[in-house]
Parts: C-alpha cells; structure tokens; sequence
C-alpha cells in the first residue's frame, strides 16, 4: 500500500480542491441559473450524439489532459510517451461509452431524481459493486501493462501472483478515495451531464492511476 500513500500524498491538495470543485459545481447547478443554462450545450450534446460524444469527452478529460500533465513531469514520464498517450486515450474514450452505458443503467435501477437516498444507492452499486467487480481489476490490469511501457511479453514475464494484494487492492483504495465523495456529485446531475462531470473527476484519478503504475515499477525494480 505504500504506492498508495505515495501518490495520494502527492496529490493531496489537488485532491481536496476536486471535491471542493465538484461540490461548487452541484452547487452551481442548482442554485445559479445562469451556469444551468452554461451547460445546456453540453447536455444536447450529449442527447443528440449518445455515445459518441461520451467517447470523446472521456477520451479528453482522461487520457489527452492527464497525459499532458504526466508528459511534462520527468519522474513519471512514460518511456514510450505517444504509444503511452494512445493507448490512454483509447481505453478512456471506451470506457467513457461503456460508463456513460452504466450511468443509464443506474437511471433505469433508480431513477434520474437527485434525492439523498437516490444518491446513495447509485454510489453504492457504484462504487462496492461496480468498481470492485470491473472498474478496479480492469483498471489495475491496464496500469500494470502501462507500467510496463505497454510490453505483451514484460506484462506477461513480470505478472507477479499476488496481483490482488499488490495491484488490485491499491487501485481499489485510491478509486474508493477519489471517487466516493465525488460519485455523490456526479449522480447529483442529470442524467446526460453525467458522464461529463466524471470525466472532469476522471482527469485528476487517470494521473494518481499513471503515478500508481509508476512507483510500482520503480519499487520493482529497485527491490
């Protein structure tokens, strides 16, 4: 878990503003018309090309902003920086499909209201279903691969057997970390700005999974 703390640490004060950013937003919606009326293109958007605006706007948020950003800082910068950005960007935009899919799925389960128990149940399943099943395995696997400088035959060669305790639980922590409160305000928004909003929290939680990935190949290759 010490890859855990290491980049939780480093992105603390990043992390309290994006719960703070994200209350503002919540607060924003409900409370100010004019920023409702901000996001109404957005919202159309989203109405009128489905998934594929949710490909895009994932594909953005988190995989070409966080790779920037992963790009600029020397000591996590990825080894083969454009197979890196692709990749990244590939599997965010395909998981924004398969997200905002999910986001659907939850409205049909629960309802589109933004009540208190309406909130918890959708970041219930969430995030102690969902993400524990899927999102954390999936995710884990990926950055074990990215980690790897997206190497078939190193992922293959440095598999280690305690993936779970070693990669599985620590993505699990720091997604429980990030998303928990986060999740609660993305569900607080209507239904087609969802998928949106996740992506803005996205962008913050793809540079904590690269500096995962990171560390731990450093802690591999330095033990």
């Amino acid at each position: 878990m010490h890859a855990v703390r290491s980049a939780m640490r480093a992105n603390i004060i990043p992390l309290v503003a994006l719960w703070m950013f994200a209350g503002i937003l919540v607060a924003g919606y409900f409370y100010v018309p004019q920023f409702r009326s901000a996001l109404e293109p957005v919202r159309q958007w989203q109405i009128g090309y489905g998934w594929k605006a949710a490909f895009l706007s994932r594909m953005l948020f988190c995989g070409v902003v966080p790779m920037s950003f992963l790009l600029s800082m020397k000591s996590i910068r990825p080894r083969r920086p454009v197979l890196t950005a692709f990749f990244q960007a590939l599997w965010c935009g395909l998981w924004g499909v398969v997200g905002d899919w999910f986001f659907q799925l939850q409205g049909l389960l629960f309802g589109v209201d933004s009540d208190v128990a309406t909130l918890i149940c959708k970041t219930a399943v969430d995030q102690f279903v969902w993400t524990v099943l899927v999102i954390a395995p999936t995710h884990a696997a990926f950055f074990f691969w990215a980690g790897r400088d997206f190497s078939i035959k190193r992922a293959i060669e440095e598999w280690p057997s305690d993936f779970i305790h070693r990669f599985y639980f620590p993505n699990l922590i720091a997604n429980w970390i990030v998303w928990l409160p986060a999740q609660c305000a993305v569900y607080a928004f209507p239904l087609p700005l969802q998928v949106h909003l996740a992506g803005l929290v996205g962008s913050f939680w793809m540079l904590v999974c690269l500096q995962l990935g990171a560390r731990r190949t450093q802690g591999d290759a330095e033990s």
